[in-house]
């Protein structure tokens, strides 16, 4: 028993050395994992080492490949991407003998499109490793999702009725307001207070409306929105007094975003319908 104890006290120190090393050595070299600019994320190359213990996966061939795909993967993950996301590929393999091997691993793990992708042969790669993989990815589906949501967010909670105060939330402290009138297009100066108060307008004169988006589309840095509202005639509106009765709005919108906060939009309404409402409801 003693002698069992000192072999697994002596493989801990083995392996926390082993992974100091590691960690040390990681802390000196002169690269990044990796690196965003613009809309692309840059993976340094990556061998089949253990991400645990370090040590280069060395059962055969086509287990290191597929931790290398695996390391791979997990940078990705790291960075809210995924295989789908690669646009180019770059493999640098010591044996060109192993280039079928690595290409059924290789396409394991995707399920649509290949990124485009190049295999070098090489005469040494580092941590005497047989594979060595590096990538770009494309990073925009992220930013154009989060300002997708934020979108959605800002639509149901503020503009529905719901909750007007939480435009501060949303919006950036001054943000340009274009109406897209055919006859006359303004621009206006908001504040999220501003359009708090805006929307409380509305519900003076529709009452608590009822308030669907119909369609949503982010491209960028912007987000496309058309909604339908529908409430009651309560208040006096473009010279028409109450009725009572129900009218219906067809709008869309267009936000640009900064930082994740609505900067700008460009608004157009389908005023004739509306007006044609007007009338029919004297």
């Amino acid at each position: 028993m003693f002698k069992n104890l000192i072999i697994l006290l002596t493989s801990l120190l083995i392996n926390s050395k082993t992974m100091s090393q590691i960690k040390n050595a990681s802390a000196i070299l002169p690269f990044s994992k990796t690196v965003s600019a613009n809309q692309f994320l840059f993976v340094s190359g990556q061998i089949g080492t253990d991400r645990i213990t370090g040590n280069l996966v060395t059962g055969s061939f086509e287990a290191e490949a597929h931790q290398v795909m695996k390391n791979i993967e997990s940078v990705l993950k790291e960075n809210d991407l995924q295989f789908s996301d690669l646009v180019k590929v770059t493999i640098y393999l010591k044996d060109m003998s192993n280039y079928q091997v690595t290409n059924e691993v290789y396409g394991s793990y995707f399920t649509g499109n290949y990124p485009a992708r190049v295999c070098i042969a090489v005469s040494e790669l580092p941590g005497k490793a047989n594979i060595e993989i590096e990538a770009v990815a494309l990073n925009d589906s992220k930013q154009m999702n989060t300002n997708k949501k934020i979108v959605q967010q800002f639509l149901e909670q503020v503009r529905s009725g719901e909750q007007p105060s939480n435009a501060l939330f949303f919006m950036a402290d001054t943000i340009l307001a274009h109406q897209m009138n055919a006859e006359a297009q303004t621009t206006v100066t908001r504040t999220p207070q501003n359009y708090s108060d805006h929307v409380h307008e509305f519900l003076k004169m529709y009452g608590a409306f009822s308030f669907k988006v119909t369609e949503l589309i982010a491209d960028d840095d912007k987000v496309y929105a058309r909604w339908e509202q529908t409430g009651k005639h309560l208040s006096e509106i473009d010279g028409h007094p109450a009725t009572g009765k129900p009218l219906t709005e067809i709008a869309s919108c267009v936000y640009r975003l900064e930082k994740g906060k609505i900067v700008e939009y460009w608004i157009q309404i389908d005023r004739f319908g509306f007006e044609k409402q007007l009338q029919q409801n004297k």
